[in-house]
């Protein structure tokens, strides 16, 4: 990752939901250049950093120059479309600490697309191995472990989980190291751009939802589960439905938990981002109240605090709470002692029997995280779990979001410690995925329910005749291999040019709004 000059490799945490942003530069230069595929984004000379009251501005109108503007212009966009991955690559740059919890958001946000996916053409994978006839629950992917390829519904879980631990991890650090100033200059700019680093994206997304809908591009799919976007009679009518949804949609005050979820019409999968907002506030002021505790205290807060929002169903505010709690746990880790009867055993087999034993826990919170959408509690091996899941969560119907909760919860505890576990997601392809994952949880919506769908009902008429499941089964692969080409292109340029861009955008409204050290100035 580029350095940014004065800092520590520590402050280039650069995760999920701050996009480098608490480390970005403060310069004029936009989080864009930060990747030589984005350089050409726009055409910006040398001469940007010139102080504006000290440079001498001479507009030139000629037709030569417009033309020079409009090539440059016309030339960036071409090279805006060009998929960052097919750029001139750079060397391998050092990869920071926790760099594994970006491939992991990314391998994240690819499965939850596998699920939405691949739910649609086998309805029955929502069910458990062995819950129900063999025609609907015999198939080799509900199977344990296997299941987790679509766990949709886990990876979201795993997703607060990661928010928790990175909007943290620059707030912790500065706690532990006592510098309290710089810690609300850290928390105060965090609450100040957390609701437009989330809500642009989403608004720029649902505008071409809109425009989708519109055009009459939705489709249903044949089961009904999903809601597609209203479709109005005049185009001005469509633009005031999407405008007014969006206003609820960036609402701070809406009573939002994860026992009523509120899906957004123009597209229902983004009924995460109002709890991701929900649970970002949460944590922020956790960390404030416990800012000034002993480091000890500290953790023990976290931990009361996490244990009972799950204890009162509230298993979403437990996931960004879990995850404050673990960023907490990784600086503390180094300064706890080796036991006594551990000390008599050679550092190998410590190092050995530890990475057992975190592969372990990582097995059963993946056994966790497949938790059937159906029939889990007449699933072989989930059965046990049902039977003893808390009567608070099971009684308000989240018995499924409990487990799944314990099992994120779980996973990342391990990884955050196994570097043998961590490996595959600090590759080039995860990384890769963990930059454009919020994009790709984004586009893939509109693009399974427009062009997936034409896909879907060209092929039913396969399994519905005498094609066979054969023919239905290389129908569904080849819409499923088109569908990732698109949705990944599509997430590919909405990153750069609208999420990154609303990095930029709320750095820089911070920037003009802020006061400045030594007071406010004119």
């Amino acid at each position: 990752m580029t350095n940014v000059r004065g800092k520590t490799r520590d402050d280039q945490v650069g995760l999920l939901e701050e996009y480098k942003l608490e480390e970005v530069n403060e310069s004029k230069r936009s989080i864009l250049s930060r990747s030589s595929s984005d350089e050409t984004l726009l055409p910006i000379s040398a001469s940007s950093d010139i102080i504006p009251e000290k440079a001498t501005h001479v507009r030139d109108y000629s037709a030569k120059t417009i033309l020079t503007l409009l090539r440059a212009y016309a030339h960036a966009f071409l090279i805006g479309l060009i998929p960052s991955f097919l750029h001139r690559s750079q060397e391998a740059k050092k990869l920071h600490p926790t760099a594994y919890l970006d491939g992991l958001r990314g391998v994240a946000a690819f499965l939850v697309f596998i699920h939405h996916t691949i739910l649609d053409w086998y309805p029955a994978l929502s069910r458990g191995y062995g819950s129900s006839t063999p025609q609907n629950s015999h198939f080799f992917l509900q199977l344990p472990l296997i299941r987790i390829i679509y766990s949709g519904r886990g990876m979201v879980s795993v997703f607060f989980v990661i928010s928790g631990y990175v909007l943290s991890y620059k707030a912790i650090r500065l706690m532990r190291a006592a510098q309290y100033p710089a810690l609300l200059d850290s928390l105060a700019s965090s609450v100040f751009r957390r609701g437009m680093r989330l809500f642009l994206p989403i608004t720029a997304s649902t505008f071409i939802s809109m425009l989708f809908s519109y055009w009459g591009w939705y489709i249903q799919d044949p089961q009904g589960h999903n809601g597609i976007p209203p479709r109005k009679g005049d185009f001005w009518s469509q633009v005031k439905d999407w405008w007014h949804n969006v206003i609820l949609l960036w609402n701070p005050l809406v009573n939002v938990d994860g026992r009523a979820l509120y899906s957004p019409p123009y597209d229902g999968h983004l009924w995460t981002i109002p709890i991701e907002y929900h649970g970002s506030i949460i944590v922020f002021l956790a960390l404030l109240c416990v800012a000034k505790m002993r480091p000890w205290l500290r953790l023990c807060a976290l931990t009361g605090l996490s244990v009972y929002s799950l204890w009162v169903t509230h298993w979403e505010v437990f996931l960004f709470l879990t995850g404050a709690l673990l960023c907490d746990v990784h600086f503390a880790r180094d300064s706890i002692p080796v036991p006594s009867f551990l000390a008599k055993i050679s550092a190998l087999a410590r190092v050995i029997a530890a990475q057992a034993a975190l592969f372990a826990i990582a097995l059963f919170a993946a056994h966790l995280l497949c938790y059937p959408d159906e029939l889990a509690s007449v699933t072989p091996s989930y059965r046990t779990i049902v039977s003893i899941t808390p009567h608070s969560m099971s009684s308000a119907g989240l018995g499924q979001r409990f487990w799944l909760a314990v099992g994120a919860a779980l996973l990342v505890a391990a990884m955050d410690i196994s570097p043998f576990l961590q490996a595959p997601f600090t590759t080039r392809l995860a990384q890769y995925l963990g930059r454009i994952s919020f994009a790709l949880y984004i586009v893939h919506g509109p693009v399974l329910y427009t062009l997936g769908m034409k896909m879907l009902y060209a092929a039913k008429p396969i399994w519905d005749g005498d094609g066979g499941w054969g023919k239905f089964f290389l129908a569904a692969i080849g819409a499923w291999i088109v569908d990732l080409v698109v949705c990944v292109y599509a997430a590919d340029v909405f990153w750069r040019v609208f999420d990154a861009s609303s990095v930029t955008f709320a750095g820089w409204v911070a920037r003009k709004v802020w006061v400045r050290e030594g007071g406010f100035k004119g």
